[in-house]
């Protein structure tokens, strides 16, 4: 019988893709922790870490929390859908401004507004087809980085 890995034997900064049994050594170590303590754990051992959001309450708090316990916390990655309410842009600037943070800002290929994607795709696409709406703007938009 082969020896049990540790949490204590992975390498710090971890090498991804994790092997086979890595992810539940992981998995059961973090289980227990508070919020706070995954999050300095995720700083620690993964490399190019990065937060997506969409500025909702859990983002909101995430975005606090590492800022309380990081000098550089990860940077932000938002899916810009187009149709977010004006409250929502107004936010990322406020989180922009407040935290001091790299917030990179992703739209559907070849839109920077709402009439740029309604011009290529149709108005309510979102409503008409949404599988596909999804799959434009948080799947494809990755595409081109």
């Amino acid at each position: 019988m082969e020896p049990q890995l540790t949490i204590h034997q992975l390498p710090k900064p971890l090498n991804l893709p994790l092997l086979e049994g890595q992810l539940e050594i992981i998995n059961a170590y973090l289980f227990p922790m508070t919020p706070e303590e995954v999050l300095r754990w995720a700083i620690e051992y993964l490399p190019g870490l990065y937060q997506t959001t969409a500025f909702g309450l859990t983002g909101l708090v995430a975005i606090d929390m590492l800022s309380k316990i990081s000098q550089s916390p990860p940077p932000l990655i938002f899916l810009d859908t187009l149709y977010h309410f004006p409250e929502t842009y107004e936010l990322v600037d406020e989180v922009q401004r407040r935290y001091n943070c790299l917030i990179h800002v992703y739209k559907p290929a070849g839109c920077e507004s709402v009439s740029d994607f309604e011009t290529k795709y149709g108005q309510n696409f979102w409503g008409r087809n949404e599988s596909t709406y999804d799959f434009l703007v948080k799947v494809e938009i990755f595409k081109e980085t």
